[in-house]
């Protein structure tokens, strides 16, 4: 059998390099809450109420108060799966070609996963605005709107990222656009689809953010509060009945949750 010799940490490896690359807005998300993952776990987090201040000039007494705790849970309830053919997994391994046969497999994956949390914070966020945005000028004015929302709910200014369509990325860069280019982004390293910075966001145009009839869209938001837990659980292989050839599979099992839901602004203009 061609899989004698099949290294599954090796394979894993070669698809978790490509399954990385292919992510947008997954880097941003608050993953402290990763751990050892199975389908169906659900991760408790937990947030304590914030003392209130008192006028202790007034009245050189405090009052203790009782502090209370809220639960939300991430529940890790995603699971995606790719099998694929490979003639023959010894040979290949042997040749160290692993990219041409992992890489679609992987983007395939990073893009699933990218889409489930697009939908959560589509569903789960804040609207900022819904009007329709037709011009440079109007896209101009979402941005501020969204970050006008981020500031009223004392949003962080750290960690902010604004996700646009590519409708909404072609009007901030039109010709007609004040805004022909972003600022730079800095020291940290090039996400996929960052365009710059801009009002305190590190702008990336995201090719699966879509909306009604293309209309342009914008999402901000700040990366701590969205929770974002997943891992590739299983690769495997076996040897095909009707074929040369071996078969590779893996499951990329996750879970998405938005954790301050005024931390998420949308601007999806309505249809």
């Amino acid at each position: 059998m061609a899989i004698t010799n099949f290294i599954e940490t090796v394979w894993s490896a070669a698809l978790l390099e490509p399954f990385k690359s292919a992510q947008y807005l997954i880097p941003a998300c608050n993953k402290q809450y990763e751990g050892e993952l199975a389908s169906g776990n659900t991760v408790k987090i937990t947030a304590i109420t914030t003392p209130s201040i008192q006028n202790y000039a007034s009245t050189r007494t405090l009052t203790i108060d009782a502090l209370s705790d809220t639960t939300q849970s991430l529940v890790i309830n995603k699971e995606d799966a790719i099998s694929f053919k490979v003639d023959d997994v010894d040979r290949t391994q042997s040749a160290g070609s692993f990219e041409p046969v992992t890489r679609d497999a992987a983007k395939a994956l990073a893009e699933s996963a990218e889409t489930a949390l697009i939908t959560d914070l589509k569903a789960n966020g804040t609207s900022a605005g819904t009007g329709a945005i037709t011009t440079p000028a109007l896209a101009y004015a979402a941005v501020v709107a969204i970050r006008q929302a981020m500031v009223k709910a004392k949003v962080p200014n750290s960690d902010r990222y604004l996700a646009v369509s590519p409708e909404f990325a072609s009007l901030l860069l039109g010709e007609a656009s004040k805004l022909t280019s972003f600022d730079p982004v800095g020291p940290d390293p090039v996400r996929n689809g960052v365009l710059g910075n801009l009002l305190g966001f590190t702008v990336i145009e995201h090719p699966l953010l879509t909306h009604t009839s293309n209309r342009p869209a914008a999402i901000g938001m700040h990366g701590p509060s969205v929770g974002y837990v997943g891992q590739i659980a299983k690769v495997e292989a076996g040897r095909m009945e009707l074929a040369f050839a071996d078969y590779v599979r893996a499951l990329n099992v996750y879970g998405t949750k938005v954790l301050r839901a005024t931390a998420v602004q949308t601007y999806l203009p309505a249809s």
